[in-house]
């Protein structure tokens, strides 16, 4: 069982222990008022919001007048999406005196949930011109109006009102973490950078402007700035994980393994690596080439997760980089028959087979795997690669002639010019072809072609002049 604020609160873990067993038929406890709305919180936040919600019931047999646990109720119910009964409890507690100002800022959330949008506007309007409001409430009205806009998918409507909010209360907690998600959805990235800069001018140590200002900076492409954004976040905030998280994706994404390794060393300080970090972890120790310490982490995430098929794909991966390919055969397999239609998982296993010479099995793969994603050039081409190595040149050009069908690339025009070369056909087309798309990649066609060619007057003028163009 957790323990919330152990040692503040003594009596918590008993109170806590006469519910937890408790039938639901059962008299209510006989209870104060503030330490049911304590037990009421461990329930909702570390066992169900149903079972808080059968305590409050409960509470108000015995508390029938407690503002606190009308509102309390209506909110659990808000959660567990019965916005009309949230209502009945807003009425009962207005009734017994809780504030108008308070009960109809939740009514708002529950006319969000009914799509009553019309009284959602009037309640606010009413808010707006009918009471003097604080600052905080003031912010807090126009969080709701975005919150409107987000489910009306008016997100550009959403992103000012959040803007707005944050300009009476810079520090408003709910709406820093909604306003990158009206940004993204909106695409206002460059008017969220400056908008985040002034916010961050006012206080630099806001961590969750900062996060935004990764995000806006990642949404712009601006990878390195996005990393320094996520860097400040977790710098101010050591125990902000998503921080973390967005570091290391950019930082992989950008190829800067070192750089993510050392982000998540940071976060292993605050947090036990879950099974994402791990994968991470992990994949970038492969892309360094430390296989063995790779799959160190690959099977730590794995006893997390044993059904994750990109785990056992990557392990694959790793025992074929060492040219251990029973081992890889393995645990291709294995992630195929997790999931059966990833292209990536039947290309290993293709390549795989065909550096252990099983050539049936290996053709077998490579026709899953185009046939999964014909789309995608470079399968073809390295099927296309394995026959010509082989010397297999009616084969590969079968396969090129089939992948004309389905995708182009000047590697696949490269390689079918090599396959006419040496069976004496006329190539050149194809070459012309390829030289056009992509002429510094030329070798391709020479690596694979007959000797002479490289020595062709013919060849070296087409070359000459498209590596002029």
């Amino acid at each position: 069982m957790n323990q919330l604020y152990p040692g503040k609160e003594p009596h918590l873990q008993d109170w806590i222990s006469q519910f937890e067993n408790e039938s639901p038929d059962a008299d209510p406890i006989s209870m104060a008022e503030q330490p049911y709305l304590r037990v009421i919180q461990y329930f909702e936040e570390e066992v169900s919001v149903k079972k808080a919600l059968e305590i409050t019931s409960k509470a108000l047999l015995l508390h029938k007048k407690s503002t606190s646990l009308h509102t309390k109720k209506a909110m659990l119910l808000l959660s567990d999406r019965n916005a009309e009964l949230a209502l009945e409890s807003l009425d009962r507690a207005e009734w017994h005196g809780k504030s108008i100002v308070e009960t109809n800022l939740l009514r708002v959330k529950a006319y969000i949930a009914l799509f009553d949008f019309t009284r959602v506007q009037e309640t606010l309007d009413n808010l707006r011109n009918e009471y003097t409001l604080s600052k905080e409430k003031k912010s807090q009205i126009f969080v709701l109006e975005a919150e409107m806009f987000r489910v009306q998918k008016d997100y550009f409507a959403m992103y000012q009102a959040l803007k707005c909010a944050l300009e009476i209360v810079t520090d408003n907690e709910l709406a820093l973490k909604q306003i990158w998600l009206a940004m993204e959805m909106s695409q206002e990235y460059d008017d969220c950078l400056a908008f985040h800069h002034k916010l961050l001018e006012k206080d630099a140590y806001q961590h969750l402007a900062w996060f935004n200002l990764g995000h806006a900076h990642y949404n712009k492409y601006q990878y390195s700035e996005a990393m320094d954004a996520f860097e400040y976040t977790f710098i101010i905030d050591e125990l902000f994980l998503p921080a973390y998280l967005d570091y290391v994706e950019t930082a992989i994404q950008e190829q800067k393994y070192f750089l993510a390794i050392n982000c998540i060393e940071n976060a292993r300080r605050h947090f036990d690596l879950d099974e994402e970090m791990l994968f991470k972890m992990a994949i970038c120790h492969q892309k360094i080439h430390l296989y063995d310490k790779a799959r160190t982490y690959f099977y730590r995430a794995k006893r997390m997760d044993s059904y994750n098929s990109d785990i056992y794909f990557h392990l694959g991966e790793c025992y074929a980089a060492e040219n251990r390919y029973r081992e890889a055969i393995y645990h291709f397999k294995t992630a195929i028959n997790l999931q059966i239609d990833v292209e990536e998982y039947h290309f290993g296993l293709a390549q795989a087979y065909a550096a252990n010479q099983q050539e049936d099995l290996s053709i077998e793969q490579f026709k899953i795997a185009t046939y999964t994603a014909a789309h995608r050039s470079e399968i073809w081409v390295a099927y296309a690669k394995w026959h010509l190595t082989e010397n297999r040149y009616e084969q590969a050009l079968t396969v090129l002639m089939e992948a004309e069908q389905f995708t182009f690339s000047a590697d696949l025009c490269f390689l079918k010019a090599a396959c006419l070369s040496q069976i004496g056909r006329n190539f050149h087309k194809d070459l012309i072809e390829g030289l056009k798309h992509d002429s510094k990649n030329k070798n391709l066609f020479f690596d694979f072609a007959p000797k002479p060619c490289r020595e062709d007057t013919k060849i070296k003028g087409m070359i000459r002049y498209y590596l002029c163009e």
